[in-house]
């Protein structure tokens, strides 16, 4: 911002510095913080435009109010719940659903919303409405549009995060229509969204049964397919795969065991054939033997008890001998027939073991063999099975995929079926309007004073963002804050173009006018500035006068250091070396019947033809005659009034090649003569960012001074300029200063107080502008008038 407080530009002596200093704390310089004194400047140096802008926004904003029709408004709320598949109403459980209400709320202000509650209530042929609407279109579309567009301007909908009511507000001029289309919206979104649901959904119903019978025949034909192929190869269901290796195991270890049958049984016939053979028959026996061996026992008895009694002679014994005799002869001979009869059973229950042994031999032999050729069989299916397992299984994939599309389809049909029946979002009203005759609007003086603190909030805002956008170099703590350089002068813009005649300078012919009197402040802080060795010696200085851009007036302030160098007593050139184009200087130098610069440094001409001798200052004089002036007894010198000599050497046509100029020695031999024979030297070179010999000229001069335009030359362009002149830069001087709009800005620097000081001039000081000129120059410029102090 360039608003802060800044020294003289008139007077005092120049500081040298770059770049803006810090204070020992680190902070800002006080030059760069903003204070509340600078906020109240910004604020008065925009009052126009603020008080333009307060003004016309509030009195759009009374006089819209004042013209507005009387405005009801009536409020429903609405309470959006939320269905499931089976009905159940969910809306405690997702009360807090801000998706789910968020586009309730955007469905209920939509356009569709409002063209269903105009079909609903027939408001096209309301004439209540129908005023509301003003202007009826006669195109029945058009119509409808308006109507729309009425609908939605005249709704609001406002919703409260974490709750699942929507209030509906319809401002109308009539109370009872605004409770009527409030009331309306709720029923017409609902009868909007189901239709408009269903019809989605009947329509993705009808297709996913199209698709749904495809799939079915889809499924079928590749289930035909391996059925089919099934029955071609013989493969049943598991074939080809682990069953068949099962089924071949179980059946191998069937046939295995009965081939160890088979083998058991011959062995078991062998075995029962010999042992058949070696079953004994004396343990053989039979009744008959029975009985005679208890007769025998009976005998022996009896013989024993009568041998001891009666002695073995006895009848009796000899008789009980020859019976026992005869029954040992029985029992022999029944023996041998029982032991032969024993004999033969045994015999023929072996060969009867043996046969039947070998019987079940061959029947397990036969099942071994059967068993063996079905291995055989279903080995060789097997590998057939093997080979046909890529086939079946693909179409097994194909038949899978046919079924789980179908199924998915039918799944998704019945899903469909029962969301055209259930599922959904609805809302219902909870509390329906009613007309209420209070008017919301026109608030006249309650939008008048708010429109009032907004537009003043407004134009502060334009008018800081303004001051601070506003790049443009009017003050010397901006060129301080900015470049760290000093201000060394602030020529006043004067009513009319100054002239390119040294003679007519106002520093020259109104001696005591506020622009000679800045213009000698100016000179004495050039000649304030440092000189390069070895000028430091003497008191002649090299000075060059450049700006950033073509136009910022460098001319100007090189003809008026020139003309308060003479008037300060002191013998001072121009040298223009700004000889790639036509100027003031060159017009100038066209003017005068003498060589210029190109044929003295071609040596068609030497400098002494165009000095003339010094002439001595009219204060120097011990017997200087004078005049008084007026009543105040001023002495006033005669010769004050004659015109000093401005020495200036330019060329009278643009030159071709500046450069080689630039580059010779006769030049430099000039600049040496001229520091000889004259105590200020001022080199006019061309616009710093125009062309590159402005840095090539710096070499030449002690120091150089910076032209700035006010309110024309940027920052930016200075900030360049600086970087192309590097640190030859000793200074900035102000052109064309308008110091009444300066002052008016109010920057807090002297200017601020210069028309305070008028008396102090002999010429008119600019005077403060009227409101209307300053809304004027807003639009077209800058201007000022003068005035008599």
């Amino acid at each position: 911002m360039s608003t802060a407080i800044a020294p003289s530009q008139m007077g005092g002596a120049p500081v040298h510095y770059r770049g803006p200093a810090l204070s020992q704390e680190g902070s800002q310089p006080p030059e760069q913080q903003v204070g509340p004194r600078d906020l109240l400047r910004v604020v008065y140096r925009y009052r126009t435009m603020m008080v333009l802008i307060v003004g016309a926004i509030t009195l759009a904003v009374l006089v819209q109010q004042l013209l507005s029709p009387t405005l009801y408004r009536s409020s429903s709320t609405v309470q959006v719940e939320l269905i499931d598949e089976v009905g159940t109403n969910q809306a405690d459980v997702n009360s807090r659903n801000a998706e789910r209400v968020a586009n309730a709320v955007r469905l209920h202000r939509s356009r569709s919303a409002a063209e269903q509650v105009i079909r609903d209530l027939d408001l096209v042929h309301n004439p209540v409405f129908l005023r509301e609407l003003g202007n009826v279109p006669s195109d029945a579309k058009v119509l409808y549009q308006a109507a729309t567009n009425k609908v939605l301007s005249m709704t609001t909908m406002n919703s409260e995060t974490g709750s699942d009511l929507i209030e509906i507000a319809v401002t109308a001029r009539s109370p009872e229509l605004a409770a009527e289309i409030a009331n309306q919206i709720p029923p017409s979104v609902r009868a909007l969204r189901t239709s408009k649901s269903n019809e989605r959904r009947a329509e993705l119903l009808s297709s996913l049964e199209y698709e749904q019978q495809a799939r079915a025949r889809a499924a079928e034909e590749t289930a035909r397919h391996v059925a089919d192929f099934r029955e071609t190869h013989q493969m049943l269901v598991g074939a080809g795969g682990a069953e068949d290796l099962a089924q071949i195991n179980r059946i191998a270890v069937q046939s295995a065991a009965a081939t160890a049958a088979r083998d058991g049984a011959a062995a078991r016939s062998a075995g029962i054939a010999r042992a058949s053979q070696m079953q004994s028959t004396a343990l053989a026996t039979s009744g008959a033997l029975d009985q005679l061996e208890r007769r025998r026992g009976e005998l022996v008895a009896e013989a024993s008890k009568l041998g001891t009694s009666l002695g073995p002679n006895h009848p009796d014994v000899k008789r009980l001998g020859s019976q026992l005799a005869a029954v040992d002869s029985s029992i022999a001979e029944e023996r041998g027939r029982v032991q032969a009869a024993a004999q033969a059973d045994a015999s023929a229950r072996g060969a009867q073991m043996a046969q039947i042994a070998r019987s079940e031999a061959a029947g397990d032999s036969a099942q071994a063999s059967r068993l063996e050729g079905i291995v055989a069989g279903l080995s060789s299916m097997a590998y057939r099975n093997t080979s046909n397992t890529v086939q079946l299984e693909k179409l097994v994939r194909e038949a899978t995929l046919a079924d789980d599309a179908y199924k998915a389809i039918a799944g998704r049909v019945e899903q469909v079926r029962a969301q055209m029946q259930l599922e959904g979002v609805s809302s219902s009203i909870v509390s329906p309007a009613v007309p209420n005759y209070d008017p919301i609007a026109p608030a006249p003086v309650k939008m008048a004073i708010t429109a009032l603190l907004g537009s003043t909030v407004l134009a502060f805002l334009i008018a800081f963002a303004r001051d601070f956008l506003d790049d443009r170099l009017r003050t010397t703590a901006q060129i301080r804050r900015l470049f760290g350089l000093p201000t060394l002068g602030m020529l006043p813009l004067l009513n009319q173009d100054l002239s390119e005649d040294p003679k007519e300078s106002p520093v020259i012919r109104e001696p005591q006018s506020l622009f000679a009197e800045v213009a000698r402040s100016a000179y004495t802080e050039v000649r304030a500035l440092d000189r390069r060795p070895p000028a430091q010696s003497s008191n002649s200085q090299v000075v060059l006068v450049t700006s950033p851009l073509p136009g910022d007036g460098k001319s100007t302030v090189s003809l008026t250091l020139a003309a308060a160098g003479i008037a300060m007593g002191d013998r001072t050139v121009i040298l223009d070396l700004d000889l790639r184009k036509r100027g003031a200087l060159q017009r100038l130098q066209s003017d005068m019947q003498v060589p210029d610069l190109v044929d003295i440094v071609c040596g068609r001409a030497n400098l002494d033809s165009l000095v003339s001798p010094r002439s001595a200052n009219p204060y120097d004089g011990p017997d200087m005659p004078v005049t008084l002036d007026g009543e105040a007894g001023v002495p006033i010198p005669v010769e004050a009034a004659s015109p000093h000599q401005i020495v200036l050497l330019s060329a009278k046509e643009p030159v071709a090649e500046p450069a080689l100029l630039l580059s010779s020695s006769r030049l430099k031999t000039l600049l040496e003569q001229l520091r000889e024979r004259f105590e200020l030297v001022i080199i006019n070179a061309p616009a710093a960012l125009a062309v590159r010999d402005a840095r090539a000229m710096c070499h030449f001069a002690d120091q150089t001074v910076l032209v700035a335009r006010w309110g024309h030359t940027t920052g930016d362009q200075m900030r360049a300029a600086l970087e192309m002149l590097d640190d030859s830069v000793g200074g900035v001087i102000f052109d064309q200063v308008d110091y009444a709009e300066h002052a008016r800005r109010r920057y807090g620097d002297s200017v601020q107080y210069y028309a305070d000081s008028a008396s102090y001039y002999s010429s008119p000081v600019a005077a403060r502008e009227a409101m209307a000129a300053r809304i004027r120059r807003m639009f077209r410029g800058h201007s000022w008038r003068p005035v008599e102090a």
